[in-house]
């Protein structure tokens, strides 16, 4: 497949699934709970850890359940700023922050909440990731800006980091146009299901 053919492919899916999300967010609000059962299987292996995760936006699953479930295994809790708007191929940076004290958080130029900038900065361990789709062998689809595949990409290319998939289970097709700078990720986590990867990047 041709890039302008996969970047049209990837407009059409990411339309269906921007309804497939809203119909999922609108009839399960709170969701987000049940994501909590799959805590301990994500910090499997790993001591301490510093967990990425993120306020969610519109009709995203809201992981914040889920991050209190690990800060109470031992994780410490960062969210990631986005770069602003210009910025061109800028990754997003994370900072120490608790997800639930509206002190910490300012609006980005993006719309979305987020640590503000004085906060210490931090590499984290796990990245929970948002997303619009995502397929069984991991790959994703997300707005289109290419935040996250940048950012998973520079921390890869320092060291072992678990790219977590958070979503409802409605947003599972069954495959993901992949262009050859898509990041995939090493879990995938519904409110019904959760299961790892086999990739090359992740801790194991």
């Amino acid at each position: 497949m041709g890039l302008a053919a996969m970047i049209e492919v990837k407009s059409e899916l990411r339309s269906a699934l921007i309804a497939a999300r809203a119909k999922a967010f609108n009839e399960e609000p709170d969701a987000g709970g049940a994501l909590v059962q799959s805590a301990a299987q994500i910090l499997s292996g790993t001591k301490t850890p510093i967990v990425a995760g993120y306020i969610p936006f519109r009709t995203e699953i809201d992981p914040r359940p889920l991050m209190r479930a690990l800060a109470a295994q031992g994780a410490r809790l960062c969210l990631p700023r986005t770069p602003p708007k210009g910025a061109g191929g800028n990754a997003l940076t994370f900072h120490l922050c608790d997800p639930d004290d509206p002190d910490h958080l300012e609006k980005s130029t993006w719309g979305v909440m987020e640590p503000e900038g004085h906060l210490q900065q931090t590499r984290p361990d796990v990245v929970l990731v948002p997303l619009l789709g995502f397929d069984h062998a991991g790959n994703r689809l997300g707005q289109g800006q290419g935040h996250y595949d940048r950012t998973l990409e520079a921390l890869r290319a320092t060291g072992p980091v678990l790219a977590v998939g958070v979503a409802f289970a409605a947003q599972e097709v069954a495959s993901i146009p992949v262009e050859p700078h898509d990041q995939r990720l090493d879990w995938i986590i519904t409110p019904t299901k959760a299961y790892p990867i086999p990739t090359l990047g992740g801790i194991e």
